[in-house]
């Protein structure tokens, strides 16, 4: 049963994980027909993550209170409607209406991964490593899918039409499994023996040391990774001498590594929980080598297929991240309170994905030179460096905090 849930999540994230690369894959078609400014094409992103500044709380108590079941039918039916916002916004080169469509969908991407964590974490507490690994990762093939599909369905048909559909599409499916994932749980539910009599509040979650600097952690891994890949077809295109179409290719590697490591990686977190500050260090260095790897190689005008070594550096990084850094981060809340906490780590999480990417395009913009996007990629890199810090310092004190001490701890890091 617990398989078949973590099955249906992913299913439930694949239309989230390719609708959100659209732009992504059509970055160069959409400036072009839309005729927008890397800054304004950055804004398709930056606006997919502005509401959550102040609206993942909410989600989050909203979780709490009404269950997951109820997020997950909500706002994967939302994600649906926003989908179709975007399709007619491409359709009819409305710009500001892609744009409100990317708003939607970022609402209810947000919200819809509390749910899908919520639910998960209630039914596979010990498992969480390669479970959140696996909902995290798997996906994300989706997202290689789209690197293909999207640029090959464009080429065919010089229209953007097609891809969106398509990825409507994707999202009505998803929509689908995330039904059935709501029966198989209310199928196979158990009875609850301790019945909750605390109101959920923000003012009742009480944050500890380790949840903020874990949380300010996941933000920078997160905004070195993301934001990246938002424009790592351009990347490609104009730093190692890729056609657009080959460039969508060529980026699926670090979705592919990511999916297919993290169920080891996840197997060896569940297992050796005690050692989870040692692979959060392992992840952020890794974040670090691979935008390190990015930076100093070379521009090119033929392709550059040293730079895959980039892809695969940054597709492990992210497969340590889902797999240890998320599920050590949710170890350290209780789990009646744990959505209200992701709601709280979305507030710095969509601050920093609404910012990124905007400072990214101005910097892109001002750069000038013959390789701008390599002056782009030292943000990463200092974001990267901080998360570097920060693991260090955590592991750290995990190290030389006194064993008893450690052991009262309720919400101590390697519980």
């Amino acid at each position: 049963m617990d398989r078949l849930i973590i099955l249906l999540a992913i299913l439930l994230m694949v239309g989230n994980n390719y609708a959100f690369d659209i732009p992504q894959a059509l970055e160069v078609p959409i400036e072009e027909e839309f005729q927008l400014t890397q800054t304004q094409f950055n804004l398709l992103y930056s606006v997919f993550a502005i509401p959550n500044i102040g609206l993942s709380i909410g989600g989050g108590i909203m979780i709490d209170k009404m269950g997951g079941r109820w997020g997950v039918f909500t706002f994967s039916l939302l994600l649906g409607l926003s989908q179709i916002f975007i399709f007619f916004g491409g359709c009819y080169h409305n710009y500001s209406m892609m744009l409100c469509g990317r708003a939607i969908f970022g609402i209810a991407s947000d919200i819809l991964h509390i749910a899908v964590f919520k639910m998960v974490a209630q039914r596979m507490p010990k498992d969480m490593g390669t479970a959140m690994g696996l909902i995290l990762t798997v996906p994300e093939l989706a997202a290689a899918l789209n690197s293909f599909l999207s640029p090959y369905l464009f080429e065919k048909t010089n229209s953007l039409k097609i891809p969106l559909l398509f990825g409507l599409f994707l999202c009505f499916l998803s929509f689908l499994s995330g039904l059935m994932m709501i029966y198989v749980d209310m199928k196979y539910e158990k009875v609850e023996s301790v019945k909750q009599t605390e109101q959920i509040s923000v003012f009742n979650f009480k944050l500890t040391k380790p949840f903020v600097i874990m949380s300010i952690i996941t933000t920078l891994m997160l905004a070195s990774y993301v934001p990246f890949l938002d424009n790592a077809n351009k990347f490609y295109h104009e730093r190692f001498g890729f056609s657009i179409m080959d460039a969508g290719q060529i980026v699926t590697v670090g979705y592919v590594v990511a999916a297919f490591t993290s169920p080891v990686v996840g197997r060896i977190s569940d297992k050796f929980t005690n050692y989870r500050p040692f692979f959060i260090v392992v992840s952020t260095i890794m974040f670090f080598i691979s935008h390190l790897q990015f930076y100093y190689m070379p521009l090119t005008i033929s392709p550059n297929y040293y730079s895959v070594f980039g892809l695969i550096t940054l597709g492990l990084s992210y497969s340590c991240f889902s797999s240890v850094l998320m599920p050590a981060l949710q170890s350290t809340v209780p789990e009646d309170m744990l959505a209200t906490a992701l709601g709280l780590l979305g507030i710095i999480e969509n601050f920093c994905m609404a910012v990124v990417p905007m400072i990214s395009g101005f910097v892109y913009t001002i750069g000038g030179g013959i390789d701008p996007m390599k002056n782009v990629d030292i943000i990463y890199l200092f974001l990267a460096g901080i998360g570097v810090v920060l693991s260090f310092h955590l592991l750290i004190e995990n190290i030389l905090l006194p064993a008893k001490t450690h052991a009262k701890l309720p919400n101590a890091l390697d519980i």
